[in-house]
């Protein structure tokens, strides 16, 4: 080849290519970014889990303030219920109390009046009965 085949090359300041390209190392720019992108990746992860644990405590404790409305519901729900319940019982117990008087006074009357009709039976028939009740309690 002759000089003037040779391309001619003139290095400025305007050329892409530039001489410290060729004589410098790569620098540790791009670990500095990798290292700093990572950091960044890392910071936004612990912000979304910040956040997804908020919004589940968020979610738990909603759930949990209605499950205990509606356990406040059903314990009132129940004691309405207990309490009709103890009404009606309390109305039976009154009405049984009510009929076990009548029938005692019924049969003391028929007692004084049998006493009075046949003394002597009757005088019997409570000795026999003391009796009887004696003999049992006696055991």
């Amino acid at each position: 080849m002759r000089a003037s085949q040779i391309p001619f090359c003139v290095m400025n300041e305007t050329s892409p290519v530039s001489p410290s390209n060729f004589s410098a190392p790569p620098s540790n720019d791009s670990f500095q970014t990798a290292k700093a992108s990572a950091l960044k990746a890392a910071e936004e992860l612990r912000a979304a889990a910040a956040q997804k644990a908020t919004e589940l405590r968020q979610a738990a404790e909603a759930r949990a303030q209605t499950l205990k409305n509606s356990a406040e519901q059903k314990a009132s729900e129940l004691k309405t219920e207990l309490q009709d319940k103890s009404d009606d019982l309390r109305a039976f117990a009154d009405e049984a109390l009510g009929q076990a008087q009548q029938q005692y006074e019924t049969l003391m009357t028929e007692a004084e009046k049998l006493a009075r009709e046949k003394p002597r039976q009757a005088l019997i028939t409570a000795f026999g009965i003391g009796l009887v009740v004696g003999l049992l309690l006696r055991r």
